[in-house]
């Protein structure tokens, strides 16, 4: 299963008879895009376009993994009082929402 990355900041645009659109120059600074440069456009796993640096991010190490990981449980460790059934956790996380 995959986690989706949260969306930091968003701005409406409208996209041209050509297809198209401006990325805000905060937008461009923030991803190093440069006027005339190039930009890899591609479809993430939600179907959504996305647009992305001309070069990848690297990726992190075995030991970077680890290290984002422990973190993220050390977040959780004491958030859940114990005995609780899974399903009440969830209705915690989700709301009321229900499959």
């Amino acid at each position: 299963m995959n986690a989706h990355s949260k969306i930091e900041h968003e701005t409406l645009v409208n996209m041209t008879s050509k297809g198209q659109v401006l990325i805000p120059k905060a937008l461009r600074d923030r991803n190093g895009l440069v006027p005339n440069g190039p930009v890899r456009v591609g479809i993430n796993d939600r179907g959504e376009t996305v647009i992305l640096p001309p070069v990848p991010q690297p990726a992190e190490t075995p030991d970077q993994r680890k290290a984002r990981i422990r973190l993220g449980l050390e977040a959780l460790r004491g958030k859940y009082a114990s005995g609780r059934a899974t399903d009440d956790i969830m209705r915690d996380l989700r709301g009321d929402w229900e499959p």
